[in-house]
Parts: structure tokens; C-alpha cells; sequence
């Protein structure tokens, strides 16, 4: 009597710290039926363990109370087994599986424990999250950097980032290069962001707007003028636009409006970088490179005689034709952020646009391009009394058809907003059909740690 108590006392010790245990433990045989199980893993599975005993792991699988198992594994790689198992409401348990062999090295049993590791899991998906927002994050200061080299230009769209490529190419070498497209475009900037890269950054950028100097004074702008060499001229003479551009960029805009008598100087000027000052006995030598730019077509201009065609053929060495801005539309909305920031900065002043002013803007067609935006938006800016610029703000020309402001007037939520309304209508109808989070993670294409984390989001039990 003593002999077999002390063996039921001890049985009842070792069966009571079985089920004290609060890790999942479970035993099953080679085929994969459960001949012991602890009371704990009623708590981590969600069921009582003594329902659990006799049944098979590959049935419980299929009804999606965990998977994958352990069973199997242990039994085709005969050792040790370790990884993560997800189990009911797309909890995440971290298992082991071990091998028990018998006197003749034959495996009889499979005993595997768990933890519950979904927290950690979540921890980690938090952090691959942010990981992915911190790369986004160095994304756009990787842009802003090359905005930055680019001197300030916007350049998104593929158009624009070929021209600022082709246009830091050819900084390197003195060629000529002619800038074409429709006024307001950028051309000046760009011309300025040649020489910026170029070996003469450090010199001069002169500019010279060949359609606002008077044909007459053109000479006397260009090559500059000794003391008395014209009645009105200034006492001491000036020096010319040519001159103060030695070893820098001289840069001829509006080239197009110039007259066929002018446009022979600067011809020669081009050809031999010598000249004289007018009035003016002493030949005056002057290292420069010359970037022109015209929104004209030269060459019907040469066609109709009113553009020399040698002048022609010396300006267009390397032409670069910058699109309009209708045409680069991915290049609209960070124009606008960039003058809205720029102008808030200059008139110390705290301005947003409204998503309806953005719409309109960003569809508008532009025909005076890149300035008429930057125009727009210093006048908002200036003009509104509001934090947040409205479509009444706008002015009238820029408004789309009553009918269709009416329309976009019922935006009254952020794309945002819209979707996560949608995610969550979608989130809900998923957990009515489907019992576990991973199968409602297969059905919607996303990982299962992202469906607890938005379950939990939007409070759906």
C-alpha cells in the first residue's frame, strides 16, 4: 500500500506541474494524435484541453486552430524543430518541437511547446513599419538634396530630369547651347543652372534681354562707351555687358528680337570675343561662353530672312527644348508647395491651399507656364486673409464650369479618410466569413501581423 501510494503521490506531483505550466504543451504519436495535453494550452489555443485529447493536429489545422505543425516536421527531420506557429484571432506562437525515441531509437512520440510571441511580432511589424517611413522619409531628403543641386529647379517629371541631365553634361564644356520653349517656362533658370556647374561658377552671369533694349542703345549696352562718345553718355564712359562677363557666362535672352543690324554684332562678338567700346580706339578682349534662349522659332525665322542663318548655326551647337508646363504635369504640385513656402517665407506669412485650389490648379493649363504659376501663387498669398486659401480665393479664370465645381465642392473627405473607410467595409465583411486573421491576411493580400494591427485599428471584434 505504501509502495504503490508513494508511486500515485509522485504521479500526481508531476501531473500537477504538467498542468501548472501556463506554456502550451502537447504530445501526440508519430500519427499525430494528441495523447497529452496541459491545461495551459486551453488558455493559449482558446478551447479546453480535454476536448483536445485523441483529436488530430491535422484535423485541428484544418479547422484553423494553428498551423503549421509540429508533428510532421519532427517526424521527417527525426531532431529538434523550431518556428513560429500562428493560432487563433492570428496570434503568433513561437513552438518546439522535440523527438522522443524508444529503447530501439524508433520515434514514438512528439512533444512540442510554445510561447506566445505575438506581441513581439507586432513590435517587429511596428518597426519594419517604420523602417519603410524612415526610407520614405530619407526618399524625399534625398530629392530635396537633388533640388538642391539642381540650384532650386523642379524636375519630377522624365522631361524636365533629361534636360537638367543633358544641361550638367554640357556645363563642363564651353559650347554654345540655345535654350528654346514658350515664355515662362525657365528658361533664365536654366541657363543659370548651366553655369552654376560649370568652371566659370565663380565669374559673372550676365544677362542681356536682347527684346527689352532699344535697338539703338544696343551697341553701347553690349560693348559699352568712352567719355562723350554720344551726346547723353555718361561722364567716364561704361563698361559694357560683354566685358563685365569676362571668364563668366553671358547669356542672351529673347535672341529672336533682335534686329538683323544688331545681330551682326553679336555675331562678330561670338566669332572673335574681341570688340571696341564705342568711341572707343582700343581693342578690348573678353573670354566668355554664351547660352542664348528664344521662345521664337529660329528656324522659320531664317526661312523668312529676319534671323541670320551663320548666327543661327553658331547659338544651336547644342539645343535644348524645355516642354511647357501643361506637358509636365508631375512637375505642377511641387512648384506649388515650392512658391507657396517660398512666398509665406518672403512675406512672413502662415498660407495652405485647400485640396479644391490644389485640384484646380494642378488641371489648369498654364499658358504662361512656370511664371504664371509662380505669379498665382504670390498673389494668394498676398491677397487672402484666411490660413487656408479657398476656391473663392481664385480668381475666375482659373475656376472650372459651375457644374463642376459644384461636383468637386462635395469632396468633403481627404483621399485618407476614403480609405480607410473602404480598408475597414472591407476589414469587416472579411472577419464574417473568415474564422482566423490568417486566412481573412490571405484573403485580402496583406501579412497577417498588418491584419491584427488594423483589426485592432478600427476596433473590430
Amino acid at each position: 500500500m505504501n509502495k504503490w501510494g508513494g508511486y500515485l503521490t509522485e504521479w500526481n506531483e508531476y501531473k500537477a506541474i504538467f498542468h501548472s505550466l501556463q506554456d502550451d504543451i502537447l504530445v501526440t504519436d508519430r500519427n499525430g494524435i494528441i495523447v497529452k495535453v496541459s491545461e495551459g494550452t486551453g488558455m493559449v489555443y482558446g478551447v479546453k484541453a480535454s476536448d483536445l485529447m485523441g483529436r488530430s493536429v491535422y484535423e485541428l489545422e484544418k479547422e484553423g486552430l494553428f498551423t503549421p505543425l509540429a508533428t510532421p516536421l519532427v517526424v521527417k527531420e527525426k531532431k529538434r524543430v523550431t518556428f513560429v506557429q500562428t493560432g487563433p484571432d492570428g496570434r503568433k506562437l513561437l513552438v518546439t518541437g522535440l523527438p522522443v525515441f524508444n529503447d530501439g531509437g524508433e520515434l514514438v512520440r512528439i512533444v512540442s511547446y510554445s510561447h506566445d510571441i505575438t506581441e513581439l511580432m507586432e513590435i517587429k511589424a511596428g518597426m519594419e513599419e517604420m523602417s519603410s517611413e524612415m526610407e520614405r522619409v530619407r526618399s524625399e531628403l534625398e530629392q530635396l538634396k537633388q533640388q538642391q543641386d539642381d540650384g532650386g529647379l523642379i524636375a519630377r517629371s522624365d522631361a524636365m530630369r533629361k534636360i537638367l541631365a543633358t544641361g550638367k553634361q554640357v556645363a563642363g564644356v564651353d559650347v554654345n547651347v540655345l535654350l528654346l520653349g514658350e515664355s515662362g517656362v525657365g528658361k533664365t533658370e536654366l541657363a543659370r543652372y548651366i553655369h552654376s556647374k560649370s568652371e566659370r561658377r565663380e565669374a559673372p552671369f550676365i544677362e542681356v534681354n536682347c527684346g527689352a533694349i532699344p535697338e539703338s542703345l544696343f551697341e553701347a549696352e553690349l560693348f559699352g562707351y568712352e567719355d562723350g562718345a554720344f551726346t547723353g553718355a555718361r561722364k567716364g564712359g561704361r563698361i559694357g555687358l560683354a566685358e563685365m562677363a569676362a571668364n563668366g557666362t553671358l547669356f542672351l535672352d529673347e535672341i529672336g528680337e533682335l534686329s538683323l543690324q544688331n545681330q551682326v554684332k553679336v555675331l562678330k562678338l561670338i566669332q572673335e570675343k574681341r570688340f571696341y567700346r564705342l568711341g572707343g580706339r582700343k581693342e578690348i578682349n573678353s573670354d566668355f561662353r554664351i547660352i542664348s534662349a528664344t521662345n521664337k522659332d529660329l528656324e522659320q525665322a531664317v526661312r523668312e530672312k529676319v534671323f541670320r542663318e551663320d548666327l543661327y548655326f553658331r547659338l544651336n551647337v547644342v539645343p535644348l527644348v524645355i516642354p511647357p508646363l501643361r506637358e509636365r504635369k508631375e512637375d505642377i504640385l511641387p512648384l506649388i508647395q515650392s512658391f507657396v513656402d517660398h512666398f509665406c517665407n518672403a512675406y512672413k506669412r502662415k498660407r495652405i491651399l485647400n485640396k479644391v485650389v490644389i485640384h484646380e490648379l494642378t488641371q489648369h493649363t498654364w499658358r504662361g507656364n512656370v511664371r504664371e504659376l509662380m505669379n498665382l501663387i504670390e498673389r494668394l498669398i498676398v491677397t487672402s486673409d484666411a490660413f487656408v486659401i479657398h476656391e473663392e480665393d481664385l480668381p475666375s479664370t482659373y475656376k472650372k464650369s459651375t457644374e463642376d465645381y459644384s461636383e468637386m465642392n462635395n469632396f468633403n473627405e481627404t483621399l485618407q479618410e476614403t480609405v480607410e473607410k473602404v480598408e475597414k467595409e472591407r476589414l469587416e465583411r472579411a472577419r464574417r466569413y473568415f474564422r482566423t486573421t490568417t486566412k481573412i491576411a490571405e484573403a485580402l493580400g496583406m501579412s497577417q501581423p498588418t491584419v491584427v494591427r488594423k483589426l485592432k485599428k478600427y476596433r473590430i471584434k
